[in-house]
């Protein structure tokens, strides 16, 4: 592939990586708003909070696995990336 399908790769797995991070992040605050409440809740609805807690942690762990795949596509792409870099410019 040339060097500019392989910088136009890298540049849409940062970007699909960035969003993952994004969606990482307001689900961990998330996460950590319904632990708080839960411990702050009447015996009652404590219940609730711990369900919402633990069905966001599941989206948090699936959202990981995409991450990490994202990652390694990305540490793929780089060495694709300084291939076609290095066979274009025969540095």
């Amino acid at each position: 592939m040339s060097l500019s399908s392989e910088a136009a790769h890298l540049y849409l797995y940062s970007k699909e990586l960035k969003n993952v991070n994004k969606r990482l992040k307001r689900l961990s605050g998330k996460a950590q708003k319904h632990a708080h409440r839960h411990s702050k809740a009447p015996e009652h609805k404590k219940h609730k909070h711990l369900k919402r807690h633990s069905k966001v942690k599941g989206e948090i762990n699936r959202l990981m696995k995409t991450h990490n795949q994202i990652l390694l596509q990305i540490k793929h792409q780089i060495v694709k990336y300084n291939d076609a870099l290095r066979k274009e410019h025969k540095l």
